[in-house]
């Protein structure tokens, strides 16, 4: 009598075929207004040993039942009692046959052929002798899996590995406007010639270790490193349409600091520190994976190539950009610890005559001595992240500063000048 009040309740993945039918048919009389007639098949130990097989599935699978799948056409595919074989979960792999049976058992079409509790229960304590090693091998296999996905989604943007592991086609991907930072190490061809190929390696991994934290702290995507190079971009894999100039402006800042405080061999510190040159630029890109063996996440289109030229153009230990690129800037900051300066027209390889820009740290009256910026006359005051901006170290030892070079010392000693200065005006973010 309750149940024909109330009808067939329960979480639909766990319920079995028979009863999200019987569901159905309660609501579709309730909503014809149809209830003295509503025979309900009634609740059985059948129905819970179909639930013990979907909970056996998520114990070996940990994750839920049909996960990513659209749960109208799942329930659908579910009630439907002409598919052949019938709708159930993929069994995980590496699953012992013994409980791959047990799942298969349980989730049976046919109420009937489901085995009673006790059976299951047999079946369990038969298999408490049941081999470690083989369970200790299929929890690797999975730590493995886990550890590869967590690899791709490290190289690709996570839609894009997440299709890359299921191994769906990548489509290209357009992009209106991102800012692409490129940067290298000055005299990379000198230092390789006066290191082993293990120090060498040494020294990038140093180096590319932090500035990949830095990515990170400043939400940047790292595209890839090739040799002395490092590529990253904002406003691609996420929308950073407010801010993407303004982030790489912040990275390129913390980059070249961080660069500076790098030695370049750890047993020799004589050699010095390592100097970058940073470049970059803002424009519409498209964005896919290449090739299927080793594949490689690329971006193409113009803006890669004028964002490489602002790198190769620019100087050790400065932060170089385009016009558009500086005028983004320009809309997206609001701070004194940042100001562009001109560098005035440059030629441009494949280019022609262009006018670019320094960006640096410094005083809010050196805005009064900066240059006119084409167009952006009326500046003001330009940003890169107070918070992130007061967290760059650029303190330096006796020993570390003795090692740098004039240049060096003076990016520093400059930088952190502008620092101190905000940090006595008490500003904040």
């Amino acid at each position: 009598t309750q149940k024909k009040k109330t009808g067939v309740v329960g979480t639909p993945y766990f319920m079995s075929p028979e009863l999200l039918r019987e569901k159905q048919r309660f609501e579709r009389c309730k909503k014809e207004g149809i209830h003295s007639d509503v025979e309900v098949c009634g609740h059985s130990t059948k129905h819970d040993v179909y639930a013990m097989g979907i909970l056996l599935w998520e114990v070996f699978s940990r994750k839920d039942p049909y996960e990513g799948e659209e749960p109208a056409a799942v329930l659908s595919q579910l009630t439907d009692d002409t598919l052949s074989p019938p709708k159930r979960p993929i069994l995980p792999a590496g699953i012992p046959s013994v409980f791959a049976d047990m799942m298969q058992n349980c989730w049976s079409a046919l109420p009937d052929d489901r085995p009673s509790f006790e059976r299951l229960e047999q079946q369990i304590l038969a298999v408490e002798h049941f081999n470690t090693s083989e369970m200790e091998h299929m929890q690797s296999r999975r730590k493995a899996r886990s550890a590869h996905s967590s690899l791709v989604e490290s190289v690709f943007p996570k839609h894009i590995a997440e299709a890359l592991v299921q191994g769906k086609k990548v489509e290209p991907e357009h992009k209106d406007v991102v800012t692409i930072f490129f940067s290298d190490i000055v005299g990379f061809t000198t230092i390789s010639g006066k290191l082993s190929p293990s120090k060498v390696a040494d020294m990038l991994d140093r180096l590319y270790t932090r500035l990949d934290e830095l990515s990170q702290e400043h939400d940047v995507f790292k595209v890839e490193t090739i040799g002395d190079a490092y590529m990253a971009v904002t406003n691609l894999v996420k929308d950073q349409s407010k801010d993407h100039a303004l982030r790489i402006a912040k990275f390129a800042l913390s980059a070249t600091a961080a660069a500076n405080e790098t030695v370049i061999d750890t047993e020799d510190p004589s050699k010095g520190c390592v100097q970058i040159r940073v470049g970059f630029h803002s424009g519409p890109v498209v964005a896919n994976v290449v090739g299927t063996r080793n594949p490689r996440y690329c971006l193409f289109g113009d803006t890669v190539n004028t964002a490489s030229r602002m790198e190769s153009l620019s100087q050790a230990n400065k932060v170089h950009c385009s016009r558009p690129a500086a005028g983004y800037l320009h809309n997206q900051a609001k701070s004194s610890q940042v100001f562009l300066e001109s560098r005035g027209n440059i030629d441009v390889k494949g280019k022609g005559v262009m006018r670019t820009y320094w960006v640096k740290v410094g005083r809010r009256e050196n805005l009064q001595k900066t240059s006119s910026l084409d167009g952006f006359e009326d500046l003001g005051p330009l940003l890169a992240s107070p918070a992130s901006l007061d967290n760059i170290s650029l303190k330096r030892s006796s020993r570390t500063a003795s090692m740098n070079t004039v240049g060096a010392r003076s990016f520093a000693a400059s930088t952190q000048e502008g620092f101190s200065h905000t940090a006595s005006e008490g500003m904040s973010a």
